[in-house]
């Protein structure tokens, strides 16, 4: 399964599926990526994937970075 992570403000970071669907809501990016490294490692069969992740700038400007969840 592909993991996208976007930071909506703060407070706010949505776990979601590459197509948008949200899985779940975490205090911050480090532990939604390991959430992703926690299903990776239940599901090994599962190609591994690097997890996009979104950081919000301001109100409308987005920076992206690619990161491993490990």
């Amino acid at each position: 399964m592909k993991f996208f992570i976007r930071e909506w403000n703060e407070n706010t970071i949505v776990l979601m599926t590459g197509d948008g669907h949200v899985l779940s809501y975490f205090p911050s990016i480090s532990e939604a990526l390991n959430a992703c490294a926690e299903w990776y490692n239940c599901n090994e069969k599962e190609t591994s994937y690097e997890v996009m992740v979104q950081y919000k700038q301001d109100k409308s400007d987005y920076s992206s970075i690619t990161a491993m969840a490990s």
